[in-house]
């Protein structure tokens, strides 16, 4: 491992803060992949022994959790607005998935990481807060929401995750026997002219049309119940 002597090692100018380490992680992962970060590998990047760094984050774990936050910053909050909820949910959608297709290599860390720091989790709350005042309850809140997350981060995984050419195998679905894939050899003209922005668009309508039904079933669920 280079030491801060070595004149081929980049030094920190400025100082270490957990802003700075967190970008240089993220900077790792957008150009390696998160296979290639680790506590020796940031400490490399910013040209400081890996030690210094645990003065700023606990360790490898808090800078996971960390990178969500950097990934998310500069989406706007949800709040009350003039905007109907299900607008308000459909842009907020969007603009997920947008920082999402930026970090291709980090989206793993937002199907198997629960948010933590605070900065994500006032996301999370303001989120909360939006279903809460289109009718939801406690429990059918988190569930609305979880759908919504796992629906965007299903679609960028999809979407945006590098496959390596050898890797891949192209469908030859113009080979395929009607007889044997009637549905499937029916469909395959439209299957050039779809996008995944276009599917994208389609199954978030699908949900947010679920989810606008679902709220007034809620909403007159508890005006049944006040009324007993």
């Amino acid at each position: 491992m280079p030491s801060r002597s070595d004149p081929g090692v980049k030094h920190v100018r400025g100082g270490l803060s957990r802003a700075r380490i967190l970008e240089a992680a993220l900077s790792i992962v957008d150009r390696e992949g998160l296979a290639a970060l680790s506590m020796r590998r940031l400490g490399a990047e910013l040209g400081v022994e890996a030690m210094s760094l645990y003065n700023h984050v606990p360790g490898k774990a808090a800078v996971l959790d960390g990178l969500q936050e950097v990934i998310l910053d500069g989406l706007p909050l949800l709040g009350p607005s003039r905007a109907d909820w299900i607008d308000a949910l459909r842009s907020a959608a969007r603009s997920f998935r947008g920082a999402l297709a930026a970090h291709p290599n980090a989206l793993p860390l937002f199907a198997s990481r629960p948010a933590v720091t605070p900065a994500v989790l006032r996301h999370v709350d303001a989120a909360l807060g939006v279903l809460r005042g289109a009718g939801f309850g406690p429990g059918e809140s988190v569930s609305a929401f979880q759908a919504l997350v796992a629906f965007v981060v299903g679609n960028a995984l999809s979407s945006f995750v590098p496959i390596a050419a050898g890797e891949v195998s192209p469908p030859r679905y113009g080979d395929l026997s009607p007889e044997e894939f009637p549905h499937l050899t029916a469909v395959v003209p439209a299957l050039g002219r779809r996008s995944a922005a276009d599917d994208f668009e389609f199954g978030l309508d699908a949900l947010l049309v679920g989810l606008r039904a679902r709220a007034a079933s809620c909403g007159r669920a508890l005006q049944a119940g006040e009324g007993l």
